[in-house]
C-alpha cells in the first residue's frame, strides 16, 4: 500500500500550504523563542481576555499565599512557584506537561505534614496563573485556528452536566463543613476536621478551573495541546514507575516477590492504605502504550519501551488483584479502538491525513490467520515459561527467552523455498539438532557449567546465521541450517533447565521445547500463520513489531516469575474469596452510616466517611487520632490510641522524616502527661511509608503524675479532664547503627511515636531527639508551628479509612444525585470516545482504556479520596467529554 503520509520537510511545501498549516495548528510558529511566536504584551482586547486576566490574578494570589506558608521553606517554595508561573506563561498551550509530569513526585506530605494542601495545589495555581496571564496579555503571537479546527468543544448539554457536577461537589463540601461542626480554616487539619472536606472535593474544582485555559490551548494549537497531554501523562508514568523501582531496590530487592511489601512509590495518600498507586498506573499506562504503538522514531520507541517495562514492573509489584484485572479489561478495548481507527484510515483516501506527515505510513491491518498465529505464539510462550520456570528457575527462563527472541527474528527468506523443501528442512534440521543436543547433553554432564556455554554457543550460531541472510533469495540449505541451529538452541535450553533443576527441570523444559518446536514447524509450513509477514514487517516497521513482541515476552516472564517465585502473590490470589466477603461486609457497614432519605439523596458530605465510621461504626473502626491543642502558655499534641486490637502494624503513628543519625546512642527527651498508664512506642526506622524496617526503639510505660494539692477554682485543663501533671522523661534508644541504605538506593529514616494501650491518651508538649554527636534530629518538637513536619499513618489497619469502592465513595459524599451525575458523565465519555464524534481523536483509545481501568480498580477501592488521582481522573473525564477529531484527520497520530 502506498505511503499515505508523504515525508516532506516544511521547506518543500508551497508557501500557502505552510501558512495554512500554521493557521490550523499543524505546525508551530517559526519565529520567536523556541518557535513560540513573537513575544509581546498587549492589553486584553476582549471580554474573554479580561476574564482570563482576572483568573490569572486570582490564581496568583492563592498560589503565592500557599507557597509562602509552605512548611519546609516559604521563600524557596515561592521562588519555585514563580519559576513555574514563568514556564506556564511561555508554554501555556502545553501546560498539561508542566502540570501532569511532576505530579507523582511532588507529594511531600511525609516531610511537610500538609494534607489539606499540597504541592499539587501549587502546581495548579502556578500553571493557571502563568497560562491565563499569557492568554490575557497575548504574550505569544499565535494564529487562532478556525472553528472547524477546534480540538476541544463542549455541547450545551455537556456544559450543563459540568455545572451540575460542580454544584454537586460544592454542596457536598458544604454538607461536610456542617457535619464537622462548621467551617474552620486550618493548615494542618486531619481527617476528622473541616478542611478534610476541601481535600476530598478539590480535585474536580482544580480541573474545572484549568478547563477554560485548556479549551483556549486546544483552539490555538489542537495537535500541540494533545501532544502535550500525552507527553505529560507518559512523563508522569515514567516518574512514578522510577519511584516504584527505587522503592523495591532500596527496601526489598528487585526480584523479591515473597516479602509482604506492596509498592507505594511516593504516593503519600497510601499512608492509611488505599490504592493511589494502582489508580495512577491504570490511568497513565495506556498513554505510554499508545505512544509506543504509534511512534516511528527509534529513539522515542526505545525510551517508550523502557517506560512501559518500568510501568509493568510497578504494576506487578503492587500485588493488587484489582490492577491485574483492570489492565486486560482496559488494554483490550484500547487495542480494538486503535485498530478500528487504523482501519478507517486505511479505507479513506490518501488526502485524509496529509496535514500530519511526521510519522510515516499507516500500518496495514494484520490478516486473520496471522492474528491466530500471534495468539498461538503468545499462549505457547506463556505455557512454556510457566513450565520452564517451575523446574529450571530464572536461568531456564532466561534461556527460553532467547529461544523466543531468535524465533521472532526468523528471516522472511525461509518461506521462499517451496513447501516440499521447507518440510525437508524441518525434518533434517530436527534430526541434526537431536544429534547436536545429545552430544551437548553428554558434554554438559561431564564438564561443570558446560550447559551455559553450549547455550551461548548455540545462540551465537543462530545470530550468525541471521546475519548471513540473503533477502529475496530462496536457499534450501540455508533453511536447513537455520532450523537446525534453532532446534539446537531449544535443546540447550532444556539442558540448562536440567542442569539447574534436575529431573523436574528436564521434563518440564522438554515439554515446553516440544510445544515451541511444533508451533514453529506449523508456521514454517503454513506462512499465513506467521504474524510477522508482509511488507510492514521488514525494515523499521518490522523492527518495531519485533521489539514490541520482545517487550511482551519480558512482561510474561515477569508475571511468571512473580507467580512462581513469590509466595506473597500466590497467597493474595488464593484469598480473593475471603477478601471479597470482607469487602461486602465493609460496604454494608459503610452504607448503614447514611441516615434518612436526605443523606441518601444528597450524601453526608465530602470527607466525612472517616469520622462517621469512627463514631458510629464498630469498635474496629475506632482507630487512633490526634488533635493539636493549646493551653494558656503553649501548644501540645493530644495523641490517642485506637480501641481495636492493637498489633505491631495496627498502631496509629505520628512520625517525622529525619536525617540519618550518627551511629551510636540516641537519646529522647519527652515532656508529657497522661491520665492513666499508657505504653508508648518510640522508634527510629528505615521506612518509606507504611513498611518499617531496621527499627530501633523503646517502649516505656508512661504513668500519670498527680498534684499533691487540689487545684484552685478555675484550675488548669489537666485537672478538669483528669489528666496528670506535666513531667519530663529521658529515654535512651540504645546504639543505633548507620541507617539510610546505600547511596544508589537510599532509604528514608523516620522517627515515629505511637501508643500500644487501647483507648489511651497522652499529651505531648515537647519532644527532642539527639544522636551521639549532639545533632538535634527533630524539627518543631514543641508544636508551636502546629503539625508542620509531622505526619501520621496506620500501617496495617486500613478499612476504617476508606469505604473501598469509588461508586460508594461518591454515594456517601454526594448521594444518589452526585452518583448519577458522575456515572452519567463517565458513560457519556466512554460512548463518545468509542462510537461518537471523539472516536478518531488521537488519544481516544487511551482515554477509554484509562477510564475503564479506573472503574475496575475503583470497584475495590475508593481512589477519589486521593486528590492527585482524582485530579488525573477528572482531567481525562472532562477532556473526554469535549475532545473531538479534527476534520480530515483520518487517523490518530500523536507521538
Amino acid at each position: 500500500m502506498p505511503a499515505r503520509h508523504p515525508s516532506c520537510p516544511d521547506a518543500c511545501r508551497p508557501e500557502p500550504a505552510r501558512a495554512l498549516m500554521a493557521a490550523v495548528g499543524a505546525a508551530p510558529a517559526t519565529s520567536g523563542l523556541m518557535g513560540l511566536g513573537e513575544l509581546q504584551v498587549r492589553l486584553p482586547a476582549t471580554r474573554t481576555q479580561w476574564l482570563a486576566l482576572l483568573a490569572g490574578v486570582g490564581f496568583g494570589l492563592v498560589g503565592a499565599e500557599l507557597a509562602w506558608h509552605h512548611p519546609l521553606s516559604g521563600p524557596i517554595a515561592l521562588a519555585a512557584w514563580g519559576a513555574v508561573v514563568l514556564l506556564a506563561a511561555l508554554f501555556w498551550v502545553k501546560t498539561p506537561v508542566l502540570l501532569l509530569a511532576p505530579l507523582p513526585l511532588v507529594g511531600l506530605a511525609p516531610w511537610t505534614g500538609w494534607i489539606s494542601f499540597e504541592e499539587m495545589d501549587l502546581l495548579v495555581t502556578a500553571c493557571g496563573c502563568g497560562g491565563y496571564l499569557a492568554y490575557a496579555l497575548q504574550l505569544n503571537a499565535r494564529d487562532r485556528a478556525p472553528a472547524w479546527r477546534h480540538g476541544l468543544v463542549y455541547s450545551p448539554v455537556v456544559v450543563v452536566l459540568l455545572i451540575a457536577l460542580a454544584l454537586s461537589a460544592a454542596w457536598s463540601m458544604r454538607r461536610g463543613f456542617a457535619d464537622a461542626g462548621g467551617f474552620a480554616f486550618g493548615w494542618f487539619h486531619g481527617y476528622h476536621e473541616a478542611m478534610n472536606s476541601v481535600r476530598n472535593a478539590k480535585a474536580i474544582f482544580l480541573v474545572l478551573a484549568m478547563l477554560p485555559l485548556w479549551t483556549a490551548a486546544a483552539t490555538a494549537r489542537p495537535r500541540g495541546f494533545s501532544r502535550g497531554l500525552l507527553l505529560g501523562l507518559v512523563l508522569a508514568l515514567a516518574g512514578g514507575s522510577a519511584a516504584a523501582l527505587w522503592e523495591r531496590l532500596a527496601f526489598t530487592g528487585l526480584l523479591d516477590f515473597s516479602t509482604d511489601y506492596r509498592t507505594t512509590a511516593l504516593f503519600w495518600e497510601m499512608h492509611v492504605g488505599g490504592a493511589a498507586l494502582d489508580g495512577f498506573l491504570v490511568l497513565t499506562l495506556p498513554f505510554a502504550l499508545l505512544a509506543l504503538l504509534r511512534t516511528r522514531s527509534p529513539w522515542r520507541f526505545a525510551i517508550g519501551l523502557v517506560v512501559a517495562l518500568l510501568a509493568a514492573y510497578a504494576c506487578l509489584t503492587t500485588f493488587s488483584r484489582g490492577v491485574y484485572l483492570a489492565l486486560p479489561l482496559a488494554l483490550v478495548p484500547m487495542v480494538m479502538l486503535a485498530d478500528a481507527q487504523r482501519r478507517r484510515a486505511a479505507a479513506s483516501g490518501p488526502e485524509s491525513s496529509s496535514i500530519d506527515s511526521s510519522l510515516g505510513a499507516v500500518d496495514a491491518p494484520l490478516p486473520r490467520l496471522a492474528k491466530v498465529g500471534a495468539l498461538a505464539m503468545a499462549g505457547a510462550f506463556a505455557l512454556a515459561a510457566a513450565l520452564v520456570f517451575g523446574g529450571g528457575g530464572y536461568r531456564g527462563l532466561l534461556a527460553l527467552f532467547f529461544v523466543m527472541v531468535i524465533l521472532l527474528t526468523m528471516p522472511a527468506s525461509l518461506w521462499l523455498p517451496p513447501l516440499g523443501q521447507r518440510l525437508t528442512a524441518l525434518l533434517m534440521g530436527g534430526v541434526l539438532a537431536l544429534l547436536l543436543g545429545g552430544a551437548s547433553w553428554l558434554l554438559a554432564m561431564a564438564v561443570p557449567k558446560a550447559a551455559y556455554v553450549l547455550n551461548v554457543v548455540a545462540l551465537l550460531c543462530c545470530a550468525a546465521l541471521r546475519w548471513r541472510d540473503a533477502p529475496g533469495q530462496a536457499r534450501p540449505i540455508y533453511a536447513v541450517l537455520v532450523t537446525t541451529a534453532w532446534f539446537w538452541l531449544v535443546t540447550t535450553m532444556v539442558i540448562v533447565a536440567d542442569y539447574w533443576g534436575g529431573t523436574s527441570g528436564r521434563w518440564t523444559a522438554g515439554a515446553a521445547g516440544l510445544a515451541l518446536a511444533g508451533l514453529w514447524a506449523v508456521m514454517l509450513l503454513e506462512p499465513r500463520l506467521w504474524p510477522l509477514q508482509g511488507a510492514g514487517s521488514h525494515g523499521k516497521a518490522g523492527w518495531r513489531k519485533r521489539a514490541l513482541l520482545v517487550a511482551g515476552l519480558l512482561m510474561v516472564m515477569a508475571i511468571v516469575a512473580a507467580l512462581g517465585g513469590g509466595g506473597y502473590l500466590r497467597d493474595r490470589v488464593a484469598t480473593w474469596k475471603e477478601d471479597g466477603q470482607t469487602r461486602l461486609t465493609h460496604w454494608r457497614e459503610g452504607l448503614r452510616l447514611l441516615h434518612g432519605g436526605r443523606q441518601w439523596l444528597l450524601g453526608k458530605g465530602a470527607g466525612r466517611f472517616v469520622p462517621s465510621n469512627f463514631y458510629e461504626g464498630p469498635i474496629s473502626s475506632q482507630v487512633g487520632d490526634y488533635r493539636l491543642r493549646r493551653d494558656p502558655t503553649e501548644s501540645y499534641l493530644a495523641l490517642a490510641a485506637g480501641k481495636h486490637v492493637l498489633g505491631r502494624g495496627e498502631q496509629f503513628r505520628i512520625s517525622q522524616r529525619i536525617p540519618a543519625p550518627a551511629p551510636g546512642p540516641v537519646s529522647i527527651t519527652l515532656v508529657h502527661r497522661t491520665a492513666a498508664d499508657a505504653l508508648m512506642v518510640l522508634q527510629v526506622c528505615e521506612k518509606n511509608l507504611i513498611y518499617p524496617d531496621n527499627c530501633y526503639g523503646i517502649q516505656p510505660m508512661l504513668k500519670p503524675l498527680r498534684a499533691e494539692a487540689p487545684p484552685a477554682e478555675g484550675g488548669n485543663e489537666a485537672a478538669a479532664t483528669g489528666m496528670g501533671e506535666w513531667q519530663t522523661s529521658q529515654f535512651q534508644l540504645g546504639t543505633v547503627p548507620a541507617l539510610g541504605g546505600d547511596w544508589w538506593a537510599p532509604r528514608f529514616v523516620t522517627f515515629s511515636m505511637a501508643l500500644d494501650t487501647r483507648g489511651a491518651r497522652v499529651d505531648i508538649a515537647r519532644i527532642a531527639m539527639q544522636d551521639s554527636q549532639g545533632h538535634q534530629l527533630l524539627v518543631n518538637g514543641d508544636f508551636n508551628r502546629e503539625m508542620a513536619r509531622w505526619f501520621f499513618s496506620s500501617d496495617r489497619h486500613h478499612l476504617p479509612w476508606h469505604i473501598k469502592n469509588a461508586a460508594l465513595h461518591v454515594l456517601f459524599e454526594q448521594g444518589l444525585v452526585g452518583l448519577a451525575l458522575l456515572g452519567g458523565a463517565y458513560l457519556l465519555a466512554l460512548v463518545r470516545l468509542s462510537f461518537g464524534r471523539g472516536r478518531d481523536h488521537p488519544l481516544a483509545p487511551a482515554i477509554v482504556a484509562a477510564l475503564i481501568g479506573f472503574g475496575a480498580v475503583g470497584a475495590f477501592d475508593s481512589l477519589l479520596d486521593a486528590p492527585r488521582i482524582g485530579f488525573i481522573f477528572f482531567t481525562l473525564l472532562l477532556l473526554g467529554l469535549g475532545l473531538r477529531a479534527l476534520p480530515g484527520e483520518g487517523v490518530a497520530r500523536v507521538a
